[in-house]
């Protein structure tokens, strides 16, 4: 092995057990639909949701623990360079009830930052047809999605996008549709009169938000998926081709099963260039929570630099 290739080695590896140490890992969501109740978060929690692990922050983005896997359907090559980024935020609300809500302030802010810096904020079907069959999109490309249906976003983000104009997806557990748990969740009526809009596109997460997917056997994941995928067909009538894996859990056997259930695309929250996923079930996406500015950077910085 060459010395060059070697230090590279042993220096990741260091930062990797200094990460096991000091263990600030990636902060992981717990579902609000899952507890009745949920305590305020605490210094360490608002700390984690802020925090960016130094080895996160520098490993390549398709170096997340998945493997390209060939029997996977692949990003069209048309694809592969031109930069989109995919935004995921969860509630917005006025106050934070949960670290990873998002304060309206803090919404309008960053629409307005997308609005100023001449970001154009596409559709998931013009994603679809950009990753799928390689239709251009214009530049500095964004998508913006939100997980878990919380009512916060009939109520406060949904007016904020049909103020700009910005055409967004919600993420939609079924079982949890109009039901309170720790959060409210809007009704099939508030999905129906927002996707009437035009702007709103609802998809699936699931029927009933299972934390970890993968532990499930591959006859439940498929029941999950096409309850899901069933419900929101019935009751809103529009096609349903995409998914998000609840609480980013996800692998190569899970991938296959999204694709057996019909979906098209499926979304991480493994950040980079959508169109540099490793396919089209595991398409990466930044949360806002801890990458909004990177993302607008990201894209930014890949349209002023010059092809080579």
């Amino acid at each position: 092995m060459r010395p060059g290739r070697l230090i590279a080695r042993l220096a990741a590896l260091i930062l990797i057990v200094l990460e096991c140490v000091v263990k600030p890992c990636r902060a992981t969501k717990v579902a609000a639909t899952r507890a009745p109740s949920r305590p305020s978060p605490t210094a360490f929690e608002s700390a984690q949701a802020d925090f960016v692990p130094l080895w996160l922050r520098f490993q390549p983005p398709d170096a997340a623990g998945q493997s390209v896997d060939p029997t996977l359907p692949q990003v069209a090559p048309a694809a592969r360079k031109p930069y989109v980024a995919v935004l995921v935020w969860h509630d917005v609300l006025p106050e934070k009830q949960v670290w990873f809500d998002t304060t309206l302030a803090t919404f309008k802010a960053q629409l307005a930052a997308i609005k100023s810096g001449g970001f154009h904020v596409v559709s998931l079907q013009d994603l679809a047809d950009h990753l799928i069959k390689g239709a251009p999109l214009p530049e500095r490309p964004l998508v913006i999605t939100f997980d878990d249906n919380n009512r916060g976003l009939y109520r406060y983000a949904f007016p904020l996008l049909k103020r700009y104009g910005y055409p967004a997806t919600l993420f939609v557990h079924t079982d949890y549709v109009g039901v309170t748990t720790s959060k409210e969740h809007s009704s099939w009526d508030e999905l129906t009169e927002m996707q009437r809009s035009g702007l709103i596109t609802v998809q699936s997460l699931t029927a009933s938000h299972p934390a970890d997917i993968r532990k499930l056997s591959d006859a439940d994941i498929l029941k999950e998926l096409r309850n899901s995928r069933a419900g929101i067909a019935r009751r809103l009538g529009k096609p349903v081709y995409a998914f998000v894996y609840p609480e980013d859990n996800y692998d190569a056997r899970t991938a296959q099963l999204v694709a057996q259930a019909g979906y098209r695309l499926a979304f991480t929250e493994d950040w980079g260039n959508a169109g540099a996923s490793p396919n089209l079930l595991m398409i990466h996406r930044y949360s806002i929570l801890k990458r909004f500015a990177q993302a607008l950077s990201d894209v930014r910085r890949a349209y002023l630099t010059p092809d080579p």
